[in-house]
């Protein structure tokens, strides 16, 4: 029997056609999604923790109190740079990002600015330091921050104690331990411990004009006043007892001053410089 290639060839090209025209009035009848309403709203906060400012529900009421949160609106008419550009006007908000779904979702991807340290300084300034060492103004409560306190100004703050809390907080024995740090008038730096009713002064902090050079004298000073706390730690209290003395002081060179809680009275210990 022989076959009829060209009309094989016809019949096929027929079948395939229709087969596109059925695809193609499917398309062109369906629904355009942008065209339809925002079903639903997607806020993500990135670098979420214990000491961000921001929730969900944060975010809004921020886009709310705008007249531009997106659920219930024209998928064609959300205007995404309006939202990302109100968004960064927190002083919170460090990074915003957006987008569309043809389901009906509005994404909102918020990175928020963590604050690293809480200053409430001796002159009533009450304000935060993130982790960029810049001052964080606004209203927030961010738990489980170090806080300074006493003789400290904005500039000192940024300066020298933000670089001392960022090398505190890559240690994770004293990012735990370390509650308060406390600066004299005489800018002594003492620090306040989560575990010991005592006060550890560690003395000042090298000074210098230099940025780098700072920085790096302050990791300097840092690495070797908190060795010999450590080392009076192990050696000391973990035998006497953590809440033998009031006040201990490294600022000496090597020699260790602590006063007993109890009667207040001065005793030496000796311990070699690490």
């Amino acid at each position: 029997m022989s076959i009829n290639w060209k009309r094989t060839i016809i019949v096929t090209l027929d079948l395939a056609l229709a087969a596109y025209l059925v695809l193609a009035t499917t398309s062109f009848n369906k629904p355009d999604r942008t065209a339809e309403s925002c079903q639903q709203v997607r806020i993500k906060i990135a670098a979420t923790d214990s000491s961000g400012f921001l929730s969900a529900a944060d975010v809004k009421k921020m886009l709310t109190n705008k007249h531009i949160y997106p659920k219930g609106k024209n998928m064609s008419l959300i205007d995404l740079r309006a939202i990302e550009n109100t968004l960064k006007e927190n002083p919170f908000i460090c990074g915003v990002e957006c987008f569309k779904t043809q389901d009906g979702t509005v994404g909102v991807n918020v990175t928020q600015q963590l604050p690293m340290l809480r200053v409430k300084a001796a002159n009533g300034e009450d304000y935060y330091i993130d982790i960029d060492g810049e001052v964080m103004q606004g209203e927030g409560h961010a738990s489980d921050l170090i806080v300074a306190t006493g003789s400290i100004s904005k500039w000192y703050a940024k300066n020298y104690v933000a670089p001392l809390v960022r090398w505190i907080m890559a240690q994770e024995v004293w990012k735990n331990q370390v509650e308060q740090i406390n600066i004299l008038p005489d800018i002594s730096l003492e620090v306040v411990p989560r575990v010991g009713n005592h006060i550890a002064c560690l003395g000042r902090i090298p000074e210098s004009k230099n940025k780098d050079r700072r920085e790096r004298a302050i990791t300097r000073f840092a690495e070797h006043q908190f060795s010999r706390l450590d080392k009076f730690y192990q050696y000391g209290l973990n035998k006497v007892g953590w809440n033998k003395y009031s006040y201990i002081n490294l600022e000496f060179g090597n020699q260790i001053i602590c006063k007993k809680s109890n009667i207040h009275k001065q005793e030496t210990s000796e311990t070699k410089q690490p």
